[in-house]
């Protein structure tokens, strides 16, 4: 039986208005920003992120005689910290947000634009999620428990996507993003099984297709990516890839309109951020999305690719249990807790007491 559906956003937002990738991006940003009338930028990123982008960008912008400050953001997005930025003089005196970095600055930019009414540019530095490209912001508390998600009423202005920059990111941001996309094709399956294609929302559909291309060339171009990673030097693998982990995963959120997408695999991520946050604090969206993956398998019918899935995991240095994550699964009622929450979940609903039953053997899978 197929999962129940639940539109959260009536729009189709198909992510941003423009996309940029090439070698050398990053420099287009006072271009891209003139595109936007602005003048004065808010620069938002972490220390990583600013040595790998800051010394394209800033003299981009002194060449254009373009006036910008720049703020380290630390952590997960937190509404809480957004606003102590958005109260500061500096972002006052700006009418353009820039995000570098991953995907917890790119929605931290991405609220503060929205909210503030400002446009956003966002600069990613790896491929781990397609945040850079959807109009959702994931939010946390300061103790990094998961807060809840903001779908915008806008879409994201520009995105550039830098292969110089691209081709420095470690392997295990690139495996997070390639397991996080995997999960969408995997997820609807859930969403769409048993039920007749005429019967499936258009958006949906499209998406599933669209979903099907990237699962297949992503894991078909996994390796030779990885190669131009070890070399520090892009090619077309690693090209696509990129193109596939960001635009690709994100107009397949927009198509299915946000959340239609989302089942047990990202349901298990946001439940275990929330139930277990000082364990996973340190762990990537991918890398437990990939977890939750394993279990959707099992759940979806596919116990046969569960074992070979998880080997591939395990060969590009990715966890695939939660016990390996520090959660103590070997408690009872850790377990009963998250099931129990993944029981009561959109991801389970108008399920029967079997689909119930086979979702605990599929969480055993990865306990």
């Amino acid at each position: 039986m197929a999962t129940k559906s639940r539109v959260v956003e009536s729009s189709f937002r198909f992510g941003c208005g423009r996309y940029v990738q090439e070698s050398g991006a990053a420099a287009r940003l006072p271009e891209e920003v003139r595109r936007l009338h602005g003048t004065h930028l808010f620069i938002i990123g972490g220390k990583t992120a600013f040595s790998l982008a800051l010394p394209v960008i800033e003299p981009a912008l002194k060449v254009a005689d373009m006036p910008y400050s720049v703020h380290d953001y630390p952590g997960f997005c937190c509404v809480e910290t957004c606003e102590e930025l958005m109260a500061t003089e500096a972002f006052a005196l700006a009418d353009v947000v820039i995000g570098i970095g991953g995907g917890n600055v790119c929605d931290a930019a991405k609220y503060m634009a929205v909210k503030s009414d400002r446009p956003v540019i966002l600069i990613p530095t790896s491929a781990a999620t397609c945040a850079c490209f959807t109009p959702l912001s994931v939010t946390y508390t300061k103790d990094f428990r998961r807060a809840g998600s903001y779908h915008h009423d806008r879409e994201v202005n520009g995105v550039l996507v830098d292969m110089d920059i691209m081709c420095l990111q470690p392997e295990r941001l690139l495996a997070s993003g390639v397991y996080d996309a995997a999960a969408k094709m995997i997820e609807i399956e859930q969403r769409v099984r048993d039920i007749p294609e005429n019967d499936i929302d258009v958006g949906l559909n499209a998406s599933y297709a669209l979903s099907k291309h990237t699962y297949e060339r992503m894991l078909a171009l996994f390796p030779e990516a990885v190669e131009a990673l070890n070399a520090k030097k892009s090619n077309k693998a690693l090209y696509d890839l990129v193109y596939l982990n960001i635009a690709a995963t994100g107009l397949i959120s927009g198509m299915a309109r946000g959340s239609n997408q989302c089942a047990i695999a990202h349901k298990i991520y946001d439940l275990s951020r929330a139930l277990f946050p000082s364990e996973l604090k340190d762990y990537l969206h991918g890398e437990i999305v990939g977890i939750g993956l394993l279990a959707q398998l099992y759940y979806n019918g596919r116990e046969d690719e569960v074992e070979g899935f998880a080997a591939d995991m395990r060969s590009h240095g990715l966890p695939t249990t939660l016990s390996a994550l520090g959660v103590h699964t070997e408690k009872e009622e850790n377990r009963a807790l998250l099931y129990n929450n993944l029981l009561t979940s959109t991801a389970m609903a108008g399920t029967d007491e079997e689909e119930h039953k086979r979702l605990q053997r599929a969480l055993a899978i990865i306990w």
